[in-house]
């Protein structure tokens, strides 16, 4: 017994793997004659499938420019360190930070440098340190 509640089962697979391989073996010219005797028109189908393919980009690019603008979205709606503390406190932050140790080893040239960027930088230099687990909430310090 092969195991199967189906017997005829096996039979089916190897009549559906035959019939695979010859269409694969067949020739464009092949495929094209048996179509056309079928009464099908080669351009028409060809079309038919063109706009099909179309519609599906279409379709994708759509739902790529929908979640696109849903993280957007979300990214304006969540809540930054920059509108939650003032640049003199941003800088102590970010400082406290540099003087972790392990830490300076991480982070780039620029980062390094807190003394020479802007207040604008230092507060989006925190707000991408928390992006990256580096920094807690402002809640966890609480």
């Amino acid at each position: 017994m092969t195991g199967s509640k189906y017997p005829g089962r096996k039979s089916m697979e190897n009549l559906s793997k035959l019939l695979a391989e010859d269409i694969m073996s067949a020739s464009d010219e092949d495929l094209l004659a048996e179509f056309t005797e079928c009464g099908g028109d080669p351009n028409a189908e060809a079309e038919r499938l063109r706009a099909l393919f179309e519609a599906s980009i279409v379709k994708a690019n759509k739902s790529r420019l929908a979640a696109a603008r849903a993280g957007a979205a979300a990214s304006r709606n969540a809540p930054r360190l920059s509108t939650a503390c003032s640049p003199h406190d941003a800088r102590q932050r970010l400082r406290s930070v540099l003087n972790q140790p392990g830490i300076p080893q991480r982070l780039t040239l620029a980062a390094r440098k807190e003394n020479e960027l802007s207040d604008a930088d230092v507060l989006g230099m925190l707000d991408d340190l928390r992006d990256l687990g580096l920094l807690p909430d402002e809640d966890d310090l609480a």
